[in-house]
């Protein structure tokens, strides 16, 4: 299909007129301009990804084509912007471990592309919810392409894909909006992305939200429910997958299927839009890619873990002990079992953690895990003591965690006897999750 600037330009017109509506006719030219990026996309993907490895060999390099459903709700968003200037239709995201690696890759970036528009550093500048990373929009040479690069550290790409989540989980749009979306959960992300000690008021609007929404327990509900198909489907795909699709749904289980041609995945794509243009789908090609890489890159999408169950146990400790201490024994016991599923949620990732491992069944002191394949006895002997030594250290920080609650409970009292019976319920039971289990290994058919 030919089609000038002025199309695409009249294109985002009619989709403003129409409030988002669009015609078959319309949706196969906005497809047709999408994939126009792919050659430019490629060729950077695969230049950046040689100044990646320079700088950090185990950070993680994906590109992607900005999804259909998304360019509409942006070109509403912003209708006095022409679709044919839109910048970050194809894009490609750069995750590094430290700050110091970031600027080593903007300033190659710099050197080796010509830049497109101004630098937006977001992290000399956060947004006010919290967001940080780098954005760069350089101009491919031939096509005369714009192509966006966004860097980011891993502390700050958990950030964002964590906000991702809330969306899809709350039906929200803080990504989009922020603040104006939905002013709770947005100052609750603005504060955890704060590295500062919080005070007592921010600490409380933390609680707050963890507790009106349920948020631990809906988090721990969809991993726990996830996880082993993901993984397993995971590795079906993977021994001739270069490029991936992934379909997310707070319903169901995500979808991943694995392509090593990609105008096939992009026809899959266009096919399963068109079925459902509601539908979360995002194809995405990663460099050599592990289920830990796509699980952190596309931890919105693939929803089996995220690091915000482990960073947020120190504000809950702080919480619970706090309360102990201005004596409100019912948000310290509602604090706790908070405490106690994040407890759940952390031991049960523990013994996920290992790519080839799902849990089958757990009963009483014997945990079945199994593989895809037959694991030596030498690998057994390793997971096992993997999974101890981590076990271990829960163990350890839950006991320092008690003493503290004993010495926040001060001098005995009626309601410290009906206190210490409380915890003695409920601490008996994570104390149950961390004894050293029996493991046994079986293989899947």
């Amino acid at each position: 299909m030919k089609y000038t600037g002025g199309d695409i330009r009249r294109l985002g017109e009619r989709i403003v007129e129409h409030n988002g509506s669009i015609n078959d006719k319309d949706l196969e030219l906005l497809q047709e301009y999408r994939i126009s990026f792919t050659q430019p996309l490629t060729e950077t993907f695969n230049a950046l990804t040689q100044i990646k490895n320079r700088v950090d060999r185990r950070g993680i390099i994906a590109f992607r084509l900005k999804r259909i459903k998304t360019i509409i709700n942006k070109v509403l968003r912003k209708p006095d912007m022409n679709l044919n200037r839109m910048g970050d239709i194809a894009g490609i995201r750069i995750i590094v471990r430290t700050e110091t690696q970031l600027y080593k890759i903007v300033d190659a970036i710099i050197s080796n592309f010509e830049i497109s528009g101004k630098i937006r550093d977001y992290y000399k500048n956060p947004k006010t919810i919290g967001y940080k990373g780098v954005h760069i929009y350089i101009k491919d040479p031939n096509a005369n392409k714009r192509i966006e690069i966004q860097i980011r550290t891993i502390e700050s790409h958990n950030w964002a894909t964590l906000v991702e989540i809330t969306d899809l989980l709350y039906n929200t749009r803080l990504k989009e909006l922020g603040y104006k979306n939905h002013f709770e959960l947005g100052k609750f992300h603005a504060l955890i992305s704060r590295k500062i000690s919080l005070t007592t008021e921010q600490a409380e609007h933390i609680y707050k939200v963890l507790n009106k929404y349920n948020y631990i327990t809906k988090l721990s509900k969809v991993f726990r429910n996830n996880n082993n198909e993901v993984k397993k489907q995971w590795i079906n795909v993977r021994p001739r997958s270069r490029y991936f699709l992934i379909e997310s749904s707070s319903e169901s289980i995500p979808k991943l299927e694995g392509f090593s041609d990609y105008n096939k995945a992009e026809e899959e794509y266009f096919k399963r839009y068109k079925e459902n243009q509601e539908a979360l789908i995002v194809l995405t090609a990663i460099h050599k890619p592990s289920f830990d890489q796509i699980s952190i890159a596309y931890a919105n999408y693939i929803l089996s873990y995220h690091t915000f169950m482990d960073d947020i146990e120190a504000i809950i400790k702080e919480l619970a002990v706090e309360s102990l201490e201005i004596n409100k024994k019912h948000r310290f016991r509602k604090i706790f079992r908070t405490y106690e599923e994040l407890q759940a949620n952390s031991i049960f990732q523990i013994f996920t953690s290992a790519e080839e491992i799902f849990v089958n069944q757990s009963d009483n002191d014997k945990l079945v895990l199994s593989s895809n394949k037959r694991l030596s006895t030498k690998k057994q002997k390793e997971l096992r003591k993997q999974i101890k030594s981590e076990i271990t250290k829960k163990g350890i920080a839950h006991r320092e965690f008690m003493n503290e609650i004993k010495e926040a409970q001060g001098e005995k009292s009626i309601w410290n006897i009906r206190n210490r019976k409380f915890l003695k319920k409920h601490s008996k039971r994570v104390k149950k999750r961390l004894k050293a289990l029996t493991v046994e290994f079986t293989t899947n058919k």
